[in-house]
């Protein structure tokens, strides 16, 4: 009886197992989703979307030493520019500057992931992170790169990113950009201009209308319409962008910055230039006694700033004979 069901009860047991096997295949069959493909050996080696970020319109970085905003004044979005800070000083960005770290960007290496979830955003600092990267692309798409904590036991970072729900652990970048700060990102001169993307340009002295320039059907021609050398108003242009600041105010005390903001209310020339992407303004104001408290070997320079009046460049008074242009003599 034994030798009977023992053959049976095999039997029975491989139905009932084939069973299940073939109702888990039918179940996976019928609600299975449908998952996009993801090139896991692509987000190993690089998370970032780098060609999507090969034309771009503007730029912001957050690190330990503040924020730094930055315009593209190509009219393309090329990285090369060039590029013009716009904060916290309206300074123009050495031409390495986007290029070395998008660079950067290019070469990164993925060790491992974690979920994006709360208590990993803190425990790896991304809740306040040691680096933030802002990208707007030439598609007005915009990508936020953070980097939170760096370790220093086994040399790696923390990365997310706002279109990626995954903390990605790192090598560290290249450059540091978590120190870099205004010498490292901008030189002494002062305007980045792009003069292919230039469409006018307004100079006020004593809120006067003093020159305007007008690019019209691709000749320079002034306020009154009388056409205009083009390569006198490029040649111009190359002088404007030559201007260079002989000192950057940081970390002012609040009656200096009063000072200053005073100043500005009646500037001796404005500045505006109105291109494609828009229309940025310069004010400029003579500072005759020095600034108080500051300390300065000068008495007598101008000081420049951008329409907001948040911050200030300096710039000897000969320089700004240029600012006294007539459309006569670019004829």
């Amino acid at each position: 009886m034994k030798a009977i069901l023992r053959p049976t009860l095999s039997s029975a047991l491989v139905v009932i197992f084939t069973l299940i096997l073939i109702f888990l295949g039918l179940f996976a069959e019928v609600f299975e989703s449908e998952s996009p493909e993801v090139d896991l050996a692509q987000i190993y080696a690089n998370p970032v979307p780098i060609n999507e970020l090969q034309k771009l319109k503007s730029f912001k970085m957050t690190n330990k030493q503040g924020t730094f905003a930055f315009e593209n004044t190509d009219p393309e979005g090329k990285i090369q520019g060039p590029w013009q800070m716009t904060e916290p000083q309206a300074l123009k960005v050495k031409g390495d500057v986007i290029p070395k770290i998008l660079d950067a960007l290019n070469v990164i290496r993925v060790r491992n992931f974690h979920r994006l979830e709360p208590i990993n955003v803190t425990s790896f600092s991304l809740d306040n992170p040691n680096l933030t990267l802002a990208f707007i692309n030439d598609k007005n798409k915009a990508f936020e790169i953070k980097v939170g904590l760096i370790n220093p036991i086994d040399n790696s970072a923390y990365l997310s990113l706002n279109s990626q729900n995954q903390i990605y652990q790192i090598d560290p970048l290249e450059i540091t950009l978590e120190s870099y700060d205004l010498a490292q990102l901008v030189e002494s001169r002062v305007l980045a201009l792009n003069s292919s993307s230039l469409l006018s340009l307004e100079l006020y002295h004593n809120s006067n209308l003093d020159l305007k320039l007008i690019k019209k059907e691709g000749q320079w021609v002034d306020q009154n319409a009388t056409l205009l050398s083009e390569n006198k108003v490029l040649k111009f242009f190359e002088r404007l962008e030559d201007l260079k600041s002989f000192s950057i105010l940081n970390n002012l005390a609040e009656k200096q910055q009063q000072f200053l903001e005073r100043a500005m209310a009646t500037p001796a020339f404005t500045l505006k230039l109105i291109s494609a992407q828009g229309v940025r303004s310069y004010v400029v104001a003579e500072i005759k006694n020095g600034i108080p408290d500051l300390g300065l070997s000068k008495t007598q320079f101008y000081a420049l700033s951008s329409d907001e009046k948040k911050s200030f460049v300096l710039i000897e008074s000969d320089q700004l004979r240029l600012l006294t242009t007539k459309s006569s003599e670019l004829k």
